[in-house]
């Protein structure tokens, strides 16, 4: 690469995961993008974000961030059910899109949205954050290598306290709509764990297995009192040539349980293991119970992974050379992770792939 333009960026969404992650990440690589609006429907989210990582301009509607005509590509950090939304609306600008997981909320808006990026001849990446984790891609390689053999099963639990991002204070939370619960509680907006948190583990299991799902058994619940989607769930998932994926999520603990993954890849002639680093230096017990507090950067390593997963798609745009992950298997995660929730609701095994419309 002889180019050394720096990209220019609009960040769609100030919540959480923008504060947390991929603006940090754009920061560290601001010698080769430049951070130029930040749009978010809570103004104050946008402006906040806008003066703490030096954007030009904020808004609160992103149509007129896309508007601009400026840009490059564009980092969507919004709840899924406005990616396929917002991804066409850019790829109809000619921006690239970077999109944070899942892709979307069901098949049909998957693949609306790479038709809509191969339409316009722009890139479109999904921000699967563990495919540029340092444990993750550590096992890929080995399985590459054929250190373990076939792999025959693939394994993870993930376990999260509902307040998970209070020790970063981030000054910010879900999206709540007037009068509703938050975004990620209510059924009008999202799935529940499956899709929030699960896509996570249906796109390893998939990458690590190498081979086609044909079927997958669920059970969900919810935990949250006044919640309406559930936030856990436990699947086992059967791929063509016979291995197994399976995986328990849970994201609503209570407060003060450690952030903690288990990952164990079984193959016919070895084994691996990966869990977390202590996320816990320190733990205090007095008349209020018992506190851990919570060691974030170190979690997954995700100190690095997301600034690898931003300049991984900031090389292919200018290379112009394809993201290292392809939409359709981000598509696959997202079929697989549907179909975890209909097995749920359906109290049965469902077989993949779905047919039309995901059903």
């Amino acid at each position: 690469m002889t180019d050394t333009k720096r990209l220019r960026v609009g960040l769609i969404g100030a919540g959480t995961i923008a504060f947390s992650a991929h603006l940090p990440a754009i920061r560290t690589l601001s010698h080769l993008v430049e951070l130029v609006a930040v749009a978010d429907i809570r103004e104050e989210n946008a402006r906040r974000a806008a003066r703490e990582f030096g954007a030009q301009a904020y808004y609160s509607g992103y149509q007129d961030l896309l508007s601009r005509g400026d840009l490059d590509f564009v980092d969507i950090c919004t709840p899924e059910f406005l990616h396929a939304e917002q991804t066409e609306a850019a790829a109809a600008a000619g921006v690239h899109v970077l999109c944070e997981k899942p892709m979307s909320s069901s098949v049909e808006e998957a693949d609306r949205m790479i038709s809509a990026c191969e339409r316009a001849n722009v890139k479109l990446m999904i921000a699967h954050s563990r495919r540029f984790t340092g444990r993750y891609r550590q096992i890929r390689a080995a399985i590459e290598r054929g250190s373990i053999g076939e792999v025959r099963y693939v394994r993870e639990n993930e376990r999260r306290p509902r307040s998970m991002y209070d020790s970063l204070n981030l000054g910010t939370g879900y999206w709540t709509p007037e009068g509703e619960l938050p975004w990620i509680a209510n059924a009008k907006y999202t799935q529940g764990a499956a899709l929030t948190n699960a896509v996570h583990e249906t796109d390893l299991a998939r990458w690590f297995i190498g081979r086609n799902p044909v079927s997958v058994y669920a059970e969900a619940r919810i935990v949250t009192d006044g919640a309406e989607v559930p936030d856990m769930i436990s699947y086992t998932v059967e791929f063509d040539n016979g291995a197994i994926g399976a995986a328990e999520i849970v994201n609503q603990l209570p407060r003060g349980y450690p952030y903690f993954h288990m990952m164990e890849v079984i193959g016919r002639e070895g084994r691996i293991q990966a869990t977390d680093p202590p996320m816990s230096p320190l733990t205090v017990a007095d008349m209020t119970g018992l506190t851990q507090k919570m060691n974030f950067p170190t979690l997954l390593h995700v100190d690095r992974a997301y600034v690898t997963e931003v300049e991984a798609f900031v090389r292919a745009i200018l290379d112009d050379t394809p993201p290292p992950l392809s939409p359709h298997d981000a598509r696959g995660a997202v079929e697989l992770s549907v179909a975890a929730v209909q097995s749920s609701e359906r109290r049965q095994p469902v077989a993949l792939p779905l047919g039309n419309g995901g059903e």
